[in-house]
């Protein structure tokens, strides 16, 4: 194993190691000099990796996502299925380049759609981004609208581009897409969380599963994504709050030190978390998050 892999397995919580079954294949984040980010303290793909590849392992697993799932509100159920940086092969929700979400959870009954945060934000829509041209392919509102990139008349310009998140929107969250929304109720981070809870809703009603979004975060009082994600990731007007349920790391830990029989595990794991979380407060402002 080369030397970037084993920083990688250095920052890795020992049990999780199991989880990851290629280390040459698997999407790792990289910089831009294409070197694997997972070597760093601070890593958000680390610390995901850390606990959902330690749960992945366990043979507690079916206990905690049991639990899990009672606590977000969809039918537990095993034998529990865990894929790390799944992406959505089947495209439901028809992007050209489809969603990839930290990690994916299956059970009989339901499926969780898993974002995990350390401190860093959620993601942008691209759309309002300028162009080359100086326009924007949409104007920052939900409202009728002619994209200057492809001459498209639309509320949304994603949905011109045959892109599916209005088709479960209204639904998830309670918005009625035949009216205007200015601003856009999805502008700045709360585009990525929206795009979780639609991806949810899809692979709900492809698998004829229940299924929910979690957004995982590393909590601590110096965190404004904690902050944020315990206020409620989206804005409290609307109708689908409940669409993405915020839980910590450390809750999902406190669930299987509860739930689980191997307690020398968990209270391994919680000790490991503890102290990057710790690391990342006392020095956050060095970080930039990957």
């Amino acid at each position: 194993m080369n030397s970037d892999f084993q920083a990688v397995r250095e920052n890795l919580f020992p049990a999780s190691h199991g989880a990851i079954e290629d280390w040459e294949a698997f999407p790792w984040h990289r910089d831009r000099t294409n070197r694997i980010q997972a070597h760093k303290a601070h890593s958000s793909q680390a610390i995901a990796i850390d606990v959902f590849g330690t749960v992945k392992m366990s043979t507690d697993r079916d206990r905690i996502f049991d639990a899990i799932a009672a606590r977000v509100g969809v039918a537990p159920g095993g034998p529990w299925e865990i894929a790390l940086e799944w992406t959505d092969t089947d495209r439901l929700l028809g992007e050209p380049r489809p969603t990839q979400v930290d990690a994916l959870a299956v059970g009989s009954k339901a499926a969780l759609v898993i974002e995990c945060k350390f401190t860093e934000p959620g993601g942008k829509c691209s759309q309002t981004v300028v162009l080359r041209s100086g326009e924007r392919q949409c104007n920052g509102g939900y409202a009728d609208q002619i994209n200057p990139g492809n001459g498209l008349r639309g509320r949304c310009a994603l949905t011109g581009k045959g892109i599916r998140y209005w088709e479960y929107v209204p639904k998830v969250f309670a918005l009625d897409p035949a009216v205007d929304h200015t601003p856009c109720p999805f502008k700045a981070d709360a585009y990525q969380w929206m795009r979780n809870a639609v991806l949810a809703a899809a692979l709900g009603r492809h698998h004829k599963l229940q299924a929910a979004a979690l957004a995982v975060f590393a909590d601590h009082p110096s965190f404004p994504t904690a902050r944020k994600a315990k206020r409620g990731p989206m804005d409290p007007a609307l109708g689908g709050q409940a669409a993405i349920t915020p839980i910590s790391y450390q809750q999902i830990i406190a669930i299987a030190c509860h739930v689980g029989l191997d307690q020398e595990l968990w209270t391994g794991l919680s000790a490991w978390v503890d102290r990057k979380v710790a690391m990342a407060a006392s020095r956050k402002s060095e970080f930039q998050e990957v």
